[in-house]
């Protein structure tokens, strides 16, 4: 009974959309953001600490050792952003939350401010999420009338379709009104934040948008009640993402700690019949994830265990009817042409490694020797690098081929037999029909963007 009250209590997606903050301040019953401006900060700061909460968008790093970090910083002068940046294919969380409950992510950065005496916080989504930006608009509009933005000011900034305008230099780049390239790696936003340079950095916080929404449910309900939830390893619940071979994609809010299995079969609704699951990504940051793995429990440690990762905990499936050759040329595709092209070795690298793929599926492979000079781009990709992409190059395509070798040992005709894979970038979600819309203008984007 108690974990069920907790699971209700932390739950940040409605069965129904709010669609006002009083709707949702009254399901709530506390109003807490001033219950977090008559705390002090260390109280934030240890609640966050105790709850364990880890960012719900990447490595998982614990928010509140963020947090305090930022709170010490010998700047005064600090900012608060939200990256609503969400392209990590394969991923819809963020966007399905801000449209059924905006509130608690808001409410979230303004206790961030709170902690770190900021007056000037960001929120940074896609210039084509229009729904997201729509309630967002709408719910700061509420939420200002009601005088929670009092000596504060928030910008919106509607941002260009590169997956990179989600790494979180490129973002703060973004806001500056520059072009979404990576800053230098030993330049992260809590040393040198926004409109900052040596003498003056004025460092940021930047979580994306379901980090800040559990913050806020974190200060209402307290950390004990939320590491109820979950596992040690990683308290709480997670919004899933589950797409690609299985009955009934979607996006599912649940436990951490809930078996792959279990999330893609008893949830997901499983293969189609006379079918049966293969493997899974989750996202294009980590190794592929095979069915002998399914019984992994979802959290961080474990799938690091496995040698994956956890990630937006989005998860795109494959059955055995799908070319997993297909699927590296797709994947492989996407990094070169997302690459920025800073760092020569990522974008030599990954064109190196998907123009290989390329030639192997238009029937011109000499065979064994192209596949390694595939191989050798991938893992030659992160070589001083700015972001974390050629090193998700270096580790996805290699293990896709190691996988799935059979997939490269065809003759001409089989590989001309074979359709392109569409990777599912998300473009929209319909919620009845269980349907992911993917972006197929992905498919003939531009490398040299």
């Amino acid at each position: 009974m108690l974990k069920d009250q907790a699971r209700e209590l932390h739950r940040l997606i409605p069965d129904t959309a709010y669609r006002t903050y009083s709707e949702y301040a009254s399901a709530q019953g506390e109003d807490v953001v001033t219950k977090a401006r008559g705390l002090t900060t260390d109280a934030i700061l240890k609640e966050v600490l105790d709850s364990g909460l880890r960012g719900r968008g990447g490595a998982g790093f614990l928010t509140g050792v963020k947090w305090s970090g930022l709170s010490h910083h010998s700047c005064k002068k600090r900012f608060v952003v939200c990256n609503g940046a969400e392209g990590e294919p394969g991923t819809f969380k963020d966007r399905f939350l801000l449209r059924k409950n905006p509130y608690a992510t808001l409410e979230g950065m303004l206790i961030a401010a709170h902690v770190l005496s900021a007056d000037q916080l960001y929120i940074a989504m896609k210039g084509s999420f229009k729904k997201e930006l729509s309630r967002v608009e709408s719910a700061i509009e509420e939420m200002t009338s009601l005088g929670l933005f009092d000596q504060i000011k928030i910008k919106v900034i509607r941002g260009p379709e590169e997956y990179l305008f989600g790494e979180e230099k490129a973002l703060l780049n973004v806001i500056e009104g520059a072009e979404p390239c990576p800053r230098e790696a030993h330049y992260p936003p809590y040393e040198v934040g926004l409109f900052g340079n040596l003498v003056h950095p004025n460092p940021a916080l930047v979580n994306n948008v379901e980090t800040y929404a559990r913050v806020s449910s974190i200060i209402r309900n307290g950390a004990k009640s939320f590491r109820t939830l979950g596992t040690e390893d990683t308290p709480g619940l997670l919004i899933f993402t589950v797409c690609g071979d299985v009955a009934r994609p979607g996006v599912f809010e649940m436990e951490a700690g809930v078996t792959i299995k279990h999330l893609l079969n008893d949830i997901a609704g499983g293969a189609g019949a006379g079918r049966r699951l293969v493997a899974a990504l989750s996202g294009v940051s980590s190794r592929v994830i095979l069915a002998k793995d399914f019984d992994t429990t979802c959290e961080f440690g474990a799938l690091k265990g496995i040698g994956s990762g956890l990630g937006s905990a989005g998860f795109i499936v494959f059955d055995d009817k799908t070319d997993m050759g297909r699927v590296t040329q797709a994947m492989a595709r996407f990094l070169y042409v997302e690459s920025c092209n800073q760092c020569t070795a990522c974008k030599h690298g990954l064109r190196t490694a998907s123009a290989g793929l390329d030639k192997m599926f238009s029937g011109s492979s000499s065979g064994a020797r192209d596949l390694e000079q595939v191989l050798h781009g991938a893992k030659g990709a992160p070589q001083g690098n700015r972001c974390y992409l050629p090193i998700q190059g270096s580790r996805i395509i290699p293990s896709l081929i190691e996988n799935f070798r059979t997939s490269f040992q065809k003759t001409k005709k089989d590989f001309l037999s074979t359709s392109p894979y569409q990777i599912p970038k998300i473009k929209d979600f319909d919620e009845e029909k269980h349907l992911f819309i993917y972006d197929e203008a992905q498919m003939v984007k531009r490398p040299d963007w």
